[in-house]
């Protein structure tokens, strides 16, 4: 899977270099609020927000004067907070996973305003799971999958000298739940984002 992340990545900066006269490159960064749903046995539990952030580095190349194809590899802090009550009694904890990201958008722009979508490649690098009464942290990387589809949705407005804002959504498209048994487990993500970027060739 690794494999399929850097060919995609080698195709899309490839086609930038072929056409570095109508392609800018830029950073980017900015906050994420995630979330998880879980389901099992027909049933579905939707987790609590949690804070994080994302931040990394884009390309816009021109396929008209109208539109591009951007694509970008950051890094998000993606996860959810978990509350469970029993009886009584409760307990907390935050669940934050790490991913290297791979979107491939397509982008209609006019006037410094873009509408953007396409489909997104994450790799998961990291899972901790933290206990907000003990403070006790757990490595639960094995419990997911190393690699998640998802589907990105969003706006963004760019000032001529390149500093542009944007906001979107990501939604889980895969099943990041590693099979435990034949258990018919799901454990999808989603976020939406918020942020900043700069393109130095613009």
């Amino acid at each position: 899977m690794r494999k399929l992340l850097l060919a995609i990545a080698a195709i899309a900066f490839s086609a930038a270099s072929t056409q570095a006269q109508t392609t800018s490159f830029g950073l980017k960064g900015g906050m994420t609020a995630s979330n998880m749903k879980m389901s099992s046995n027909g049933m579905s539990v939707s987790l609590t927000t949690k804070i994080g952030f994302y931040a990394g580095a884009l390309a816009e190349i021109g396929v008209s004067e109208k539109f591009a194809i951007q694509p970008e590899l950051f890094y998000s802090s993606m996860g959810a907070k978990i509350k469970v009550t029993d009886s009584g009694m409760s307990a907390s904890a935050t669940e934050n996973l790490g991913y290297i990201n791979l979107p491939i958008l397509a982008k209609y722009k006019s006037q410094g305003f873009s509408v953007f979508a396409g489909p997104q490649i994450g790799y998961l690098l990291s899972a901790k799971s933290k206990s907000t009464d003990d403070s006790q942290t757990i490595d639960d990387k094995d419990e997911y999958k190393p690699i998640e589809v998802s589907g990105v949705l969003g706006v963004g407005y760019t000032l001529a000298n390149g500093f542009g804002i944007d906001a979107r959504y990501q939604v889980g498209l895969s099943n990041i739940a590693k099979d435990a048994g034949g258990s018919d487990a799901s454990v999808k993500n989603s976020a939406f984002m918020v942020g900043v970027h700069y393109f130095f060739n613009r």
